[in-house]
């Protein structure tokens, strides 16, 4: 047994005694119990630690009658698992039994140690890397033994100090997991709303979308894309734009400046030859994304600027409010099944497609007037989804520092 003691960075208040430094091995001690096939059967996540495999819906094929020599499994224990290059080590919520490969343990004094102060030293980035010193192939995910594990000091403070940690982190993990499940809702009503308020063009020459705002009751009409868009030829000869102006597009966040949210600019020496976009111009990238093999359209909200030659740009035409058409493409199947029909595909999967060619496809648009209230509530829809997306980054971030801070 060791005497050194730290203190961590940050702290509540009230606490102020030194941390114990201690071997593992005076902490932990293994736990064996088997004969409990009656017990549900457990399964490793990284995410939510030691899980009731049934209700998760992981589909492992074993045989039931081996299920008597599983390792009982208690709440409050820790299992040493396979998956050793991702940590190794599950915190268990529940009863249940696990694979007899698996290592399961406990405290050696449960009356000192507070277990959900111990997830999170088991499963944290600084820990799974200390793991390394003490386990040779963890990249390859060999099983850690209990053996490997002991060789380990760990610094921790009396165990009222450790349900204090153990409760703020899991406050915390509640509010991200709020803010994960909002966003997954957001994103899941956006694709609802992709395909109920928009018309399939393979239903015929007019047609209405399955919801709609009041007050609108016209049929919406199926044309050709240049009924609404022209070829844009405009080039940047004079060179009055520079590699501040270079546009880049982006799947989830359109037409966007490329040095401002790349850090650099990917441009030669000239930028005479690059196409000028216009606000409200429609910019079609012909290049593959696994989701979007066709190229993605997008419309350029933003300030004037440039794009390369090898991206069509498109004037809007009266009739048309442009941002209704980057909506209108932002479900995949209709964008890929616009874009199937035009396209050519070239050696090393290259996209062989004119500007004008790109125009001939048939979409499904309603009047101006509707284009435009559609496209005001998918903008605000996306104001929201952005905020939420960074308050979890934030809050991951926030988590991410106390993981180093509040620990010794």
């Amino acid at each position: 047994m060791t005497m050194e003691k730290k203190k961590p960075e940050i702290r509540f208040n009230g606490f102020e005694g030194e941390w114990e430094t201690d071997n593992a091995v005076y902490i932990f001690e293994t736990y064996y119990d088997k004969n409990h096939p009656n017990l549900p059967v457990l399964s490793a996540s990284q995410e939510l630690g030691m899980v009731i495999r049934d209700n998760v819906g992981f589909q492992v094929q074993h045989n039931k009658e081996n299920e008597v020599g599983y390792k009982r499994v208690l709440p409050g224990q820790f299992v040493i698992h396979l998956r050793s290059f991702q940590g190794g080590f599950a915190h268990s919520m529940v009863e249940g039994i696990t694979s007899p490969a698996y290592t399961v343990m406990q405290f050696k004094k449960s009356s000192k140690q507070d277990d959900i102060y111990w997830k999170y030293v088991l499963t944290s980035k600084t820990f799974i890397k200390r793991l390394e010193t003490v386990t040779y192939g963890i990249r390859d995910g060999r099983s850690i033994s209990f053996e490997d594990f002991s060789e380990l000091n760990f610094t921790f403070p009396s165990i009222s100090e450790q349900e204090k940690i153990g409760l703020f982190l899991t406050t915390l993990d509640k509010l991200i997991a709020k803010l994960e499940a909002k966003l997954d809702k957001l994103r899941k009503l956006k694709q609802a709303l992709l395909e109920k308020m928009f018309v399939n063009v393979n239903r015929g020459g007019y047609e209405t979308p399955e919801i709609r705002f009041k007050g609108y009751t016209d049929k919406w009409e199926v044309k050709e894309l240049r009924n609404y868009f022209i070829v844009a030829t405009e080039r940047n000869q004079s060179e009055e734009y520079n590699k501040y102006d270079i546009y880049s597009v982006s799947r989830e966040f359109g037409v966007i400046n490329q040095i401002e949210y790349q850090g650099k600019s990917f441009a030669g020496a000239s930028l005479a030859n690059y196409g000028v976009v216009q606000t409200g111009d429609l910019v079609y990238t012909k290049s593959p994304l696994k989701s979007q093999p066709y190229g993605i359209i997008k419309t350029n909200e933003g300030e004037a600027g440039i794009v390369s030659a090898l991206y069509g740009v498109y004037h809007p035409k009266e009739c048309v409010h442009s941002p209704f058409t980057q909506v209108y493409f932002d479900l995949n199947s209709r964008l890929n099944n616009y874009l199937r029909p035009l396209v050519n595909k070239g050696a090393k999967n290259t996209l062989l497609i004119s500007d004008e060619d790109s125009l001939n496809g048939r979409v499904a648009f309603p009047s101006k007037d509707e284009q435009k209230v559609i496209a005001h509530l998918f903008k605000e829809h996306s104001l929201c989804e952005r905020k939420t997306e960074l308050k979890l980054t934030k809050l991951r971030n926030i988590k991410q520092s106390l993981l180093q801070k509040m620990f010794a």
